[in-house]
């Protein structure tokens, strides 16, 4: 057999393990949702996605957490939801990042904006907190009765978003 054979015969050979260290964690989000979210270029923020520091900081501090997925009891229109960071280029080597929140209702896939398109130079990553009392860097307290996420960038602030009745707060984290 030529070189070239053997080249390609251990391509074919090495896709499975590349496949396998790209695989999406997607933190219990179901197909029809995972579908529904991924359209018009936007992909779920993934860990591979992030720079090299902020996958050393990510991995250290949430080992089992998704990236771009997090599931929990997030809005009173659902008893499980999922917030999901998404990304796509621009066309002009521009990084935009969204938030949504998405859950099933009916069997029909609902999807709302949690946090606005914005241009990011690095993806942030999205994250659970349960209910409970918490308090904002600059004195705010807030008693939250659902689970709320934390949309943040490794290096730098974080901001936690929780949902009161049917309108989405936030205030920055104390570290």
């Amino acid at each position: 057999m030529s070189f070239s054979r053997w080249t390609l015969i251990a391509a074919l050979l090495a896709l499975p393990a590349c496949m396998h260290g790209q695989s999406s964690c997607l933190n219990g989000l179901p197909d029809t949702l995972h579908s529904a979210v991924e359209h018009d270029n936007w992909k779920i923020v993934q860990s591979g996605d992030l720079s090299e520091a902020d996958q050393r900081v990510w991995s250290n501090n949430h080992p089992s957490d998704c990236a771009g997925v997090a599931a929990g009891n997030f809005s009173s229109k659902a008893k499980q939801s999922f917030i999901v960071a998404l990304i796509q280029h621009d066309g002009q080597n521009n990084l935009l990042e969204k938030v949504d929140l998405v859950y099933l209702k009916k069997d029909k896939p609902i999807i709302e904006d949690a946090v606005t398109t914005q241009a990011i130079a690095t993806p942030y990553v999205v994250w659970r907190l349960p209910k409970g009392r918490y308090l904002g860097i600059d004195g705010t307290k807030a008693s939250i009765s659902r689970d709320s996420f934390v949309f943040e960038k490794l290096v730098g602030p974080a901001s936690q978003y929780y949902y009161q009745g049917n309108n989405l707060r936030s205030f920055v984290l104390s570290r």
